[in-house]
């Protein structure tokens, strides 16, 4: 099929890119569209950018019309938004009066027409002295969910090539200012950057060539990443993707520097930890081949990253059940990140090794009085009693840079009847010596500690202040008979969460696993409650609270606000999903060590907030 043919020898069509409508709700859903430069000419530089489209998948298209009335642009990037606007981003090469410079036209018709021309930032063309590189052709994506476009180019910052990235939440109408995304040498080339995103927009990754592995050198060059995880607002270093360096002298040579290629491509994420696939040109065979590789930062942890670029193929991607938050890609029942805890091989669910006994809280919050003050749940499930330690600590936190901490905290434990079980003001009061010898004694002897053999039960223990004084705190549960046969199967903190230093900090430990070296996984549901606690008589409810899933290294793994949004499915399944759809909860498996979930108003709200952690296997 032939989407656009020339009237004459005297233009030459040339940088075509398409976009796809893919959006079915919209009016022009399924509409394709391309846009090319018209020259007329093969060695002029600008030229109009024209646009055809078509409704009926390819078979007929549209007249060519022209995106804008200037004739010295080139390098269009067409893109759809989730409302059916369409977005062309191109460069203007500008004239006597005006620079260069990036622009974009915005269609509210699926491309039939454009509006003005929105000013996106003025740039400063940046060639490659060996190479033919696309020095005015920039890379365009746009997620699936909101209005965001995010644009990269190459360009001389400060003097210096770099990658510039920058970005527009509101459709196209306006752009931030750009800032430098490669983190190359000064001096040091980079060039023809790719970019895609995931389809929440979370994830961002750009792929390009990059000279720092070879100083001096004008034609030895090697594939770089990087990426961003928060929407472009911080940016991860640069990772070298190319195990061995591209010699472009071995490409073909034209006017312009050797040619590996206007373009790179890059197949998106679906999310952090699934690896985005870029294709480039590479010469190590001794000849300009395509070449493919699995890359990424995963936050999440390396493990993860590994497992699913093995088991998880391209074409399972648009299968929810393979691409969850745990996907099971070999459809043997067993999520993946415990298939690689356990180090078993593809569809022998036999194998997998479940964690050991240990489940343990500790959440730093702001004691209050009233109903404000502290209170963690803990069930023990199981036929027998299991003994733990219950800790409350305040002044301790301020050698950890914590500010207001609570400089006298009062534990008291209670059982599912609300009968006082047992309650310490300063824990060398009592059971000094058996606290002692379990490896938890508090840093500072105001703080208090209980230790308790429980029989299985629901059981609550609360921190308040001596006098009613108020502060920062840290409520811990500790599981001392992990050998036992019961197991401590949900944790969970309530109290009130602020902004900033205050917001509710839940940390929470897997224990080691039962296989060679504590290899081993737990599944679990982490939630955060608010509006359904109204109910329950708490007046200052948190009415929309975020959360944030983090591991012992700092590293982001798992985020949501609402819990419908993101594994309807599988947290229905659980039977533990929350009542109110403003609340948050992430379904996941984690291996041995330490993990955190932070809980903070939307919109910096604040109120009384409940943090849980269920072990769901």
């Amino acid at each position: 099929m032939v989407a656009y043919r020339p009237g004459s020898n005297s233009v030459f069509p040339d940088k075509e890119w398409m976009a796809i409508n893919t959006f079915p709700g919209t009016a022009t859903g399924s509409r394709l569209l391309v846009t090319f430069s018209l020259f007329s000419n093969i060695n002029s530089n600008g030229a109009p950018i024209m646009r055809v489209y078509s409704d009926d998948r390819g078979a007929t298209w549209s007249s060519p019309a022209a995106i804008s009335t200037e004739t010295t642009l080139q390098g269009s990037q067409p893109l759809y938004l989730p409302n059916g606007n369409c977005v062309v981003v191109y460069w203007n090469f500008g004239s006597s009066q005006q620079s260069e410079r990036l622009e974009a036209v915005i269609s509210t018709n699926g491309g039939q027409s454009f509006g003005s021309p929105i000013f996106i930032t003025s740039a400063v063309e940046y060639n490659e002295p060996s190479i033919r590189t696309g020095s005015f052709l920039p890379s365009a994506a746009a997620d699936r969910t909101t209005q965001n476009i995010y644009v990269v180019y190459q360009t001389l910052l400060g003097g210096n090539p770099r990658i510039a990235f920058t970005r527009s939440t509101n459709g196209g109408s306006n752009w931030t200012a750009p800032v430098a995304i490669s983190d190359n040498p000064a001096g040091s080339g980079v060039f023809n950057p790719a970019i895609n995103v995931s389809p929440d927009g979370g994830t961002i990754t750009c792929v390009f060539y990059d000279h720092r592995n070879n100083p001096g050198s004008h034609v030895l060059v090697d594939l770089y990443l990087a990426q961003s995880f928060d929407f472009g607002n911080t940016w991860q270093p640069n990772v070298r993707l190319t195990s061995v360096s591209t010699d472009a002298s071995l490409a073909p040579l034209t006017a312009n520097g050797y040619m590996l290629g206007d373009y790179l491509g890059l197949a998106q994420t679906t999310r952090p930890t699934v690896p985005a696939v870029p294709i480039w040109v590479d010469t190590r065979t001794g000849n300009p081949d395509p070449f493919i590789t699995r890359a990424g930062i995963a936050p999440y942890s390396d493990l993860v990253t590994a497992w699913e670029a093995a088991r998880e193929s391209l074409v399972q991607v648009p299968t929810t059940s393979l691409h969850a938050q745990s996907p099971d890609a070999d459809r043997d029942g067993e999520d993946n990140q415990s298939e690689f805890a356990s180090g078993t091989g593809a569809n022998n669910p036999a194998s997998v090794i479940r964690t050991g006994k240990e489940l343990d809280l500790s959440t730093r919050l702001h004691v209050e009085t009233g109903q404000h003050v502290g209170i963690a749940g803990f069930i023990i499930n199981g036929s027998a009693s299991k003994k733990v330690i219950v800790r409350a600590l305040g002044p301790t936190l301020a050698q950890f840079g914590v500010s207001g901490v609570l400089q006298d905290p009062v534990l008291d434990l209670y059982d599912s009847s609300k009968s006082l079980v047992a309650s310490n003001d300063n824990w060398k009061s009592s059971q000094q010596t058996e606290i002692q010898a379990s490896g938890y004694a508090p840093g500072d002897n105001r703080e208090a500690a209980i230790i308790q053999t429980l029989a299985p039960g629901n059981y609550s223990a609360v921190v308040h202040g001596v006098s009613s004084t108020v502060g920062a705190a840290l409520l811990e549960v500790h599981d001392l008979d992990q050998a036992g046969a019961s197991l401590i199967t949900n944790i969970s903190t309530r109290g009130p969460v602020g902004t900033d230093a205050n917001v509710m900090i839940g940390g929470f430990i897997v224990g080691g696993g039962l296989g060679a070296n504590g290899d081993g996984s737990s599944k679990v549901l982490v939630r955060a409650l608010g509006p359904e606690l109204t109910s329950f008589g708490i007046a200052d409810a948190l009415q929309d609270p975020e959360m944030d899933l983090f591991d012992g290294n700092g590293n982001l793994i798992a985020s949501n606000d609402n819990w419908k949004a993101l594994q309807q499915t599988a947290i229905q399944a659980t039977g533990l999903a929350p009542a109110d759809e403003r609340e948050p909860a992430i379904l996941t498996t984690l291996i041995q060590g330490n993990w955190t979930a932070i809980v903070r108003g939307k919109n910096n709200t604040t109120g009384v907030g409940l943090i849980e952690v269920y072990r769901i296997q």
